[in-house]
C-alpha cells in the first residue's frame, strides 16, 4: 500500500492534467487550488471519500476548501460503500469469457458442478467469505458482513477486549500490591539484621549464644523466603508483561484490520479454477446482510433464480462456498422452515460459506447463505436470505 501523501500527490497531478476534460459530476475543491471531479462523494466524520480511477479514495476534510455538487445536488440517500453506478439495463456483456474458460478447465458433470463455476471466494483485510455471480456482466452478491464486518460481532469482540483489559488491570494491581509487600518484608529483614549486629556490638561475648544462634537461623530462613518470593514475583511479572503485550498486539491488529476493512473498496476474488481477480464494491445494503461487487471486463458464469415454488418445506438444497478457504465445497440439507425473509435449512453453513448461494438440485439459486445471529442461536441450523430480497434490494443493478 502506497503512502497516503504519495498517492494524494499523484491524484492531484492527474486532476490537474485532466482539468480540461468533460468529466461532469461533483467537484472537490482543495485548499491548494486543485479540483477533483467525481461521480460519487461520501462524507464520514472527518474524512471524504470519492470514486476515481476504479476505486474509492479517502482524504481529510481539512484539505478541502469546498465541495460543489452537480445540478442534481448532493446524494439524497445513503451512498456509503457505493463505488460505482449501476450498469445500464440490457447492456451486453463484454470482455474475456470466464464462463467459457471455467467450462473448459472444469468440465461439469452435474448442474451443481456447473453452479459452482459461478461461486467465488472473497478475501478481505479481516478474513474471507464467499459470493456468487448473478449476471454475465460480473455482478457478485455476498454478505455485508463479509466486506464490512459484523456489527454484532464487533460489539462482542469489544466486550471481550474490555473484559480482558479489566483482568490485566487487576493483575497489574495485584502485582503492585505484591511488590509493595515484598519491599516491606525486605526492609524488615534488613532492619532485624541491623538490630542483631547492634546487639553483638553492644554485648559482645556476653550475648546469649543460643539466642544469637536462633536469631541468625531465623534470618537465614527469612532470606531464603525472600529469595523464593522475589523469584516467583518476577516470574508472575514476566508472565503479565507477556500477556499484556500479546493482548495489545491482538487488540491493535483486530482494530487495524477492522479500520482497513471499513475503507476497503477493492476485494481479491478467487474463481472456481483458483485464478484470482479484483472486484470493485458497488453497494452495501442498509437493510439486509447483503453487498454487491463487480468484476469488470469479463463475461462471467452466473446463477439463475429458482422458480418461487422451489422455496418449499422438504425441498433438498445445497450450500456452496469456501469454508476454511476450501473452494467449491458443497453441503446438503432440506428446507425446514421459512421465517422473516430467511430460508431455514439443516444444510451446514460454515463461516467460509457465508455469502455463497443456497441452490436446488438444478443449480438455481434460492438464497444467500448468511451467518447472522439467528444462525448462532440454533445449533445445527443454517439460514439463507431469500433471493427475492436480493432482487428487490439491488433491482437497479440486476434489471436486464
Amino acid at each position: 500500500m502506497r503512502p497516503y501523501r504519495i498517492v494524494l500527490s499523484a491524484l492531484l497531478l492527474l486532476s490537474l492534467l485532466c482539468a480540461g476534460s468533460a468529466w461532469g459530476g461533483h467537484e472537490i475543491h482543495l485548499k491548494n487550488g486543485s479540483v477533483i471531479s467525481t461521480e460519487v462523494i461520501d462524507r464520514s466524520g472527518g474524512q471524504v471519500s470519492y470514486e476515481q480511477y476504479g476505486g474509492m479514495i479517502t482524504i481529510d476534510i481539512g484539505d478541502i476548501a469546498e465541495i460543489k455538487y452537480n445540478v442534481d445536488g448532493p446524494p439524497t440517500g445513503p451512498r456509503r460503500d457505493r463505488a460505482a453506478d449501476a450498469p445500464p439495463p440490457g447492456a451486453p456483456a463484454a470482455g474475456k469469457d470466464l464462463a467459457a474458460q471455467l467450462a473448459a478447465t472444469l468440465p461439469a458433470q452435474s448442474p451443481l458442478e456447473r453452479a459452482s463455476h459461478a461461486v467465488v471466494s472473497i478475501t478481505t483485510e479481516a478474513g474471507s467469505g464467499s459470493g456468487f455471480f448473478v449476471n454475465d456482466r460480473g455482478l457478485i452478491i455476498t454478505n455485508r458482513h463479509v466486506v464490512r464486518g459484523s456489527e454484532q460481532n464487533n460489539r462482542q469482540v469489544e466486550d471481550k477486549l474490555g473484559e480482558a483489559e479489566s483482568k490485566l488491570k487487576h493483575w497489574q494491581a495485584s502485582l503492585q500490591q505484591d511488590e509493595e509487600r515484598l519491599a516491606a518484608y525486605e526492609r524488615k529483614l534488613e532492619q532485624d539484621r541491623r538490630l542483631l549486629q547492634q546487639r553483638i556490638d553492644e554485648f559482645g561475648s556476653r550475648l546469649n549464644p543460643q539466642w544469637r544462634k536462633d536469631v541468625e537461623q531465623s534470618l537465614r530462613e527469612r532470606a531464603k523466603t525472600l529469595q523464593t518470593w522475589r523469584r516467583e514475583h518476577q516470574a508472575r511479572k514476566e508472565e503479565y508483561q507477556g500477556k499484556s503485550r500479546e493482548f495489545r498486539r491482538q487488540r491493535d491488529g483486530w482494530r487495524n484490520a477492522n479500520d482497513q476493512l471499513a475503507r476497503q473498496s477493492r476485494f481479491p476474488v478467487t474463481l472456481a479454477d483458483g485464478s484470482e481477480q479484483s472486484a470493485l464494491l458497488y453497494r452495501v445494503s442498509d437493510t439486509y446482510d447483503l453487498a454487491l461487487l463487480k468484476l469488470n471486463g469479463f463475461v462471467t458464469p452466473y446463477l439463475r433464480p429458482a422458480p418461487i415454488d422451489q422455496v418449499a418445506y422438504g425441498r433438498t438444497v445445497y450450500a456452496i462456498g469456501s469454508p476454511l478457504q476450501l473452494n467449491n465445497s458443497i453441503t446438503a440439507g432440506v428446507i425446514s422452515g421459512l421465517r422473516d425473509g430467511y430460508i431455514q435449512t439443516d444444510a451446514q453453513i460454515y463461516p467460509g460459506n457465508s455469502g455463497g448461494p443456497l441452490v436446488n438440485a438444478q443449480g438455481e439459486v434460492l438464497g444467500v447463505n448468511t451467518m447472522k445471529l439467528i444462525t448462532e442461536k440454533f445449533e445445527g441450523l443454517g439460514f439463507a436470505i431469500r433471493f427475492s430480497q436480493v432482487e428487490a434490494e439491488f433491482a437497479d443493478y440486476l434489471t436486464q
